[in-house]
């Protein structure tokens, strides 16, 4: 009995050790750990919300504090500080997206929690919108170019060594963008080649995402098409889409170009159920089970008690809207103005990309669940075997339940979903232009409901336009 006794202490001791490191992965959900910050931030105080920003110790939500900090500090004015915190932001996510083989293995045992979180496609191109708009602010036009073209370079890469497959591919949003910056430079041919690269963009966003190309977009096309002397391309837009030759005429003056992020990304919350497994799968590879466990979601069946080994938990996220109030958007400068159109819809982005990995995840899930299940089980059948002391037989049957219980018990409570995200992004990204005189304009923002109620009047900074010139800012409402 003395030897089992210290054999058994050493298993505790060893067992012990396992748990705390599984337990090292759990804990609170980043959006608890981070909403004091957004508290702060969607009231307008970015101090305050820098303040309550809190760095993480450890390098599993390195990247989202980065992200985090980069934003708001780009809403209170600190373009250059904010893109010092955005580069650091990207140099960590390249060198992420070559995961840990050792993390991997851990979050396996685990919860995904514990691996560095790597950033969503649509998070990671985002980076380069707000460093654009960085340098736009800081007037850097051409390094405002390059993050353009290095944010759709990326999506490309992500697309083709994912292991799904992604509608996400581009973004349309960023290749139009784009073409608004090359011809506020005067290069035309750039300008129209971007022009067609974001309607082309724009035709995957309307069967992906619902989102149909701005009709702003189509007028671009057109002018720049007559304006470098492709007739042919002018009378297909034109036809096509029902153009009036006014529409596409050369316009005198300066022009007002505003990006209005309006609302909260959705968030991620964590959902559970539980998956049948059968008394014939003992047997089976842990991966094989999990296949069929995955059908088994999209396929409910009723089963018979008699053929169900067990009920195995499983936790997953889960997307949910954050409903903004903020319908419509209207810009105003002297007797002009003109209505906003939606150009980038974060909300659906996110949600069609994760329906899209979602198979993916709930097969980790079930896997990790599945191995935790099976190690509490090899440690009561090691104790059963043990042919050791017979007359002690007893004793270590019921060690060894206690712990294959006591494993299987905290594999449950170290079961959770990984909720984490880059919670102070917009619901969705605006543009509006308007045409105005040159010399200085005083342009202001009506926000509008779904009935077209203003909600609010916003007052941007005073800008000074000259003939010809396209003057870009970005206003961010959290309504």
């Amino acid at each position: 009995m003395e030897s089992l006794m210290q054999g058994s202490s050493r298993s505790v001791i060893g067992l012990s050790v396992v748990l705390l490191l599984l337990l090292s992965g759990c804990g609170a959900a980043y959006s608890g750990y981070v909403s004091r910050s957004l508290n702060q931030l969607e009231k307008g105080n970015y101090e305050e919300a820098l303040g309550k920003l809190e760095k993480p110790s450890g390098k599993t939500n390195k990247l989202l504090y980065h992200l985090e900090k980069g934003l708001i500090l780009h809403y209170q004015g600190q373009y250059e500080a904010s893109n010092v915190e955005f580069e650091r932001a990207e140099r960590l996510s390249d060198q992420l997206y070559t995961r840990s083989v050792s993390r991997e293995i851990a979050a396996l045992l685990s919860n995904d929690s514990i691996v560095a979180y790597r950033g969503e496609e649509f998070e990671l191109a985002l980076i380069h919108y707000y460093r654009a708009m960085n340098y736009a602010r800081l007037g850097d036009r051409q390094a405002a170019l390059v993050e353009c073209r290095k944010a759709n370079l990326k999506l490309e890469n992500y697309a083709q060594q994912a292991e799904y497959e992604l509608s996400y591919k581009n973004d349309a949003f960023l290749q139009y963008m784009t073409g608004l910056f090359f011809e506020a430079e005067g290069e035309w041919n750039d300008a129209y080649i971007s022009y067609k690269d974001a309607l082309k963009g724009y035709r995957a966003y309307e069967a992906a995402f619902d989102l149909q190309a701005p009709r702003m977009l189509i007028i671009d096309l057109a002018r720049l098409a007559k304006r470098l002397g492709y007739e042919d391309e002018v009378a297909e837009y034109t036809e096509r889409y029902q153009l009036e030759l006014a529409e596409i005429q050369p316009t005198s003056g300066g022009e007002l170009v505003v990006f209005v992020e309006s609302g909260f990304v959705p968030r991620k919350h964590q959902v559970e159920f539980s998956v049948p497994i059968l008394k014939d799968e003992g047997k089976w590879e842990v991966w094989t089970v999990s296949e069929r466990a995955v059908h088994r979601y999209h396929h409910p069946h009723v089963y018979k008690r008699r053929h169900v080994d067990y009920w195995l938990r499983v936790a997953l996220p889960e997307y949910r809207e954050v409903p903004s109030q903020v319908a419509g958007v209207r810009l105003r400068a002297g007797d002009q103005s003109a209505l906003a159109t939606t150009a980038e819809d974060l909300d659906a982005i996110a949600q069609r990309t994760f329906a899209q990995k979602f198979d993916t995840i709930l097969l980790r899930a079930v896997a990790r669940n599945l191995a935790k299940y099976l190690a509490s089980k090899s440690i009561e059948k090691a104790f059963e075997d043990d042919d050791d002391d017979d007359e002690n037989d007893w004793a270590k049957e019921g060690l060894g339940k206690a712990l294959g219980g006591l494993v299987n018990l905290f594999g449950v409570a170290t079961e959770a979903a990984d909720t984490r995200g880059w919670l102070a992004l917009p619901h969705a990204i605006r543009i509006a232009r308007l045409a105005v005189t040159p010399g200085t304009a005083a342009p202001t923002l009506e926000l509008l409901d779904d009935r077209g109620r203003v909600l609010s009047v916003e007052t941007l900074p005073e800008v000074a336009v000259a003939d010809g010139e396209k003057v870009f800012l970005n206003f961010r409402t959290f309504r």
